[in-house]
């Protein structure tokens, strides 16, 4: 329970790095329009060597894009985490254990 929710808010509260964020985009972007060349120079013609550099460049993009969602997991898209649910379900279960039957200490059977 609480333990989760600390460890939720320290990774909520650390915000990655804006120098490195930025850094890492404008790779990609170079890195989507430089190796067409050099791929080429490998030997392979040039539709070949697009092609290859799209699926290169398009995984890195996707892990990028993963990467920002991971570091903002709360809010309301799509992907976000469900607190208003865990919220919720936290609190039934707190009220469960504040019923007279959960007060009771069990026994052993003879």
């Amino acid at each position: 329970g609480i333990v989760h929710f600390i460890d939720a808010r320290k990774i909520a509260s650390v915000p990655f790095p804006y120098v490195f964020a930025q850094m890492v985009w404008i790779l990609l972007a170079f890195f989507g329009v430089v190796p067409v060349p050099f791929v080429c120079a490998a030997g392979l013609d040039e539709v070949k060597a697009a092609i290859y550099t799209f699926l290169v460049v398009f995984v890195f993009w996707s892990a990028h894009h993963i990467a920002v969602e991971l570091e903002m997991p709360f809010g309301t898209d799509a992907n976000d985490l469900p607190l208003e649910q865990v919220n919720y379900k936290f609190n039934r279960v707190l009220q469960r254990l504040l019923e007279s039957r959960a007060q009771l200490v069990p026994r052993p059977s003879p």
